[in-house]
């Protein structure tokens, strides 16, 4: 299969084509210590000679407590799939405030970073890190340095694990193929699968067509399931994803 096969009319993505010789999808994963704030953005997962970035993927909320920045008035921030973040003094929690967002490495238009400010958070993941900044006369807080943003296709609430998924080259004569790298983000978790189903998330067709591009280009971020499909062949049966919310790259300028 190819990209130019596609059928954009649907947002089911079957996932097949020519059969390959392939080594098989054996991807190094090395966490570092994610308890040291400046290594949440840390290692890339190789994908067929290419890397996708698995780790530092963060939720945010505004901190709308009323007293003097930079005690109050930042967000505060999560790392997805995990149920206790690393924050700036090493100490896990559900949660970590930070002071600011620092997006001068986000290379993005003005028009599409006021549209990410704007948001209450509930739409957008940032990939970054978390830095330490000393304030004369408060101490020392953290900053998420984004180096990536994604914003969610529509305003339907996430529901299921963050990933993502990325095509990976293998190529078949029949189905199921499992063309297709299902990485959990922040978590040293890879799986294939053989389809993708975006059809529950609301998106636009325009959206549809991004998304699907995006899988055969840097991956696509996405929140869902993942079911498998019974077949009268008990080896053959269809492992796939079901998403609930997808995330495009916000582009840079």
């Amino acid at each position: 299969m190819n990209k130019s096969s596609l059928n954009y009319k649907y947002s089911f993505i079957l996932l097949s084509g020519a059969l390959i010789v392939s080594n098989g999808f054996f991807a190094k994963v090395s966490a570092q210590n994610i308890s040291a704030p400046e290594t949440t953005d840390s290692v890339a997962v190789t994908v067929k000679n290419q890397e996708f970035p698995q780790w530092g993927y963060y939720t945010i909320r505004r901190d709308f407590r009323k007293c003097a920045s930079p005690i109050c008035g930042g967000y505060f921030i999560k790392q997805v799939n995990l149920k206790a973040t690393p924050c700036v003094d090493g100490v896990f929690r559900s949660e970590c405030y930070v002071s600011a967002i620092d997006w001068s490495s986000l290379l993005v238009s003005p028009l599409e970073l006021v549209k990410i400010l704007n948001d209450d958070g509930s739409r957008v993941i940032l990939r970054g890190n978390i830095v330490p900044v000393t304030f004369p006369g408060f101490g020392e807080f953290g900053n998420l340095r984004v180096k990536e943003a994604f914003y969610a296709a529509t305003n339907a609430p996430a529901k299921g694990t963050f990933v993502a998924i990325k095509d990976n080259g293998i190529r078949c004569i029949t189905t199921p193929c499992f063309s297709t790298d299902k990485l959990v983000l922040n978590q040293p978790k890879i799986s294939p699968v053989s389809s993708i189903d975006l059809s529950q998330t609301g998106a636009t067709q325009e959206q549809l067509d991004a998304a699907t591009s995006e899988i055969f280009g840097q991956g696509l971020i996405a929140v869902g399931k993942t079911e498998v499909v019974e077949n009268v062949d008990p080896t053959n049966r269809d492992t796939k994803f079901v998403a609930t919310q997808l995330y495009l790259r916000v582009e840079p300028n």
